[in-house]
């Protein structure tokens, strides 16, 4: 007996071959609506579907959904994939989850509504990704079960393949003139290395990102909340079509689907996945900005945040991610984007530099332990403040026998 299918053979090969290399291949359309079906049904983030997809295949996934999905031929295929022990772990009352999960989705099931993924999503020109292909932007792996079944893209796909480098920037829709010249200076030293930029799409910080890396030259990536055709916000339309050019937009969702406030919130989780670093500009202290920075703390990624005004409502949320110790500082916009300092030599009279200078001085040739010691430092505070008199050009290194560095003034003074 066959296995069920939502769309016939003849429909498969009609509704994907927009999406397919030169030559038809029936997998990649099953791939395909594997994931278009998923994605319709489901909400961006939805664990439960990650998790049922991942442990028994997305395909599998979607036979159980056209047959009711029954909680006892779910927890069934589960016992037969060795998974159920896992699933009852990450989910407790799988059997109330999966009841919930029936009720959300079933009613979003439907043939007509995948044939309109599809149909909508070529007459878009759109490019569709799943997990499987080779350009499909890794970082997103790191979500686990919360990772998008496929991704919905217009622009140049070439750039994804330079996310490993990427920057994410995000920051208030009610910017400063200080948050967007701090936006556009540090856009420019990214362009110096290259390194894209990866944001939201929204007024303010966000369009000034996507804008000053256009000007830039620079791919740059948006991340929509809603369907391609529900791009968000209005004022925006033209700076997207412009992305296009020399970039991406990107979404998990498919055509038709509008842009609501729980997916901007999920949305966030891409654009802090798809890039190793993310840089906060401005944020009030509850703000899409700062769940993009816990985001990115959840994914172990580096978090950075501008200093602001005490005075200004738009950088009490990036100046307490710095005050928490969840963000560093960023405060040297060359030094960030290329590891070296924005002027040569220049004199920069930190005090803990002053201190470890006089700690060498005093000792002659000290390890980075004896520097710590005799400045009274820290060892981070001593590794910032020899990084710092490297860069200055002040000190030199030099490694012992045993291998152990030690710090000598590059000049008697």
């Amino acid at each position: 007996m066959s296995k069920p299918q939502i769309l016939t053979d003849q429909e498969l090969d009609y509704l994907t071959r927009p999406f397919q290399k030169s030559e038809y291949s029936k997998d990649r359309a099953l791939e395909l609506a594997g994931a278009g079906c998923i994605s319709m049904i489901t909400e961006p983030g939805d664990r439960i579907a990650g998790a049922l997809a991942r442990s028994l295949g997305k395909l599998a996934l979607v036979e159980l959904l056209i047959d009711g999905l029954e909680t006892r031929s779910v927890v069934q295929a589960l016992q037969q994939q060795s998974q159920l022990d896992l699933c009852r772990q990450s989910f407790g009352d799988l059997e109330g989850t999966l009841a919930d999960s029936r009720q959300r989705w079933l009613p979003r099931l439907s043939k007509s509504r995948l044939e309109h993924l599809f149909t909508q999503s070529a007459a878009l020109k759109l490019q569709l990704l799943t997990p499987e292909d080779e350009i499909w932007p890794v970082g997103l792996d790191d979500l686990q079960d919360s990772t998008p079944a496929l991704l919905f893209i217009e622009g140049e796909l070439a750039t994804l393949t330079r996310l490993s480098q990427a920057v994410s920037i995000v920051g208030s829709r009610v910017a400063s003139t200080y948050g967007l010249q701090v936006t556009s200076s540090l856009v420019i030293e990214l362009a110096q290395v290259p390194r894209p930029t990866v944001s939201g799409g929204a007024v303010g910080i966000d369009a000034q990102v996507h804008r000053s890396s256009l000007e830039q030259k620079l791919p740059t990536v948006a991340v929509m909340a809603g369907g391609m055709d529900r791009k968000y916000p209005s004022a925006n339309f033209k700076l997207f079509k412009q992305v296009t050019d020399q970039g991406v937009l990107l979404s998990e969702m498919p055509p038709g689907v509008a842009p609501t406030r729980w997916r901007f919130l999920q949305r966030n989780r891409l654009i802090a996945a798809l890039t190793p670093t993310t840089v906060v500009i401005e944020a009030g202290i509850r703000s899409g900005s700062i769940r993009t920075a816990n985001n990115a703390l959840e994914l172990s990624r580096e978090l950075y945040a501008v200093p602001g005004s005490v005075l200004s409502g738009t950088s009490l949320g990036a100046n307490a991610l710095i005050a928490d110790n969840k963000a560093q500082i960023l405060c040297d916009l060359k030094f960030f984007a290329t590891g070296a300092q924005s002027i040569p030599n220049q004199r920069i009279e930190s005090a803990i530099a002053n201190r470890a200078q006089d700690a060498i001085r005093e000792s002659g040739f000290p390890s980075l332990p004896e520097v710590a010691k005799l400045a009274g430092l820290t060892l981070s505070e001593s590794e910032l403040a020899l990084r710092e008199l490297t860069a200055q050009d002040k000190v030199i290194e030099n490694h012992s026998s045993s291998g152990e560095v030690h710090y000598a003034l590059k000049y008697a003074n």
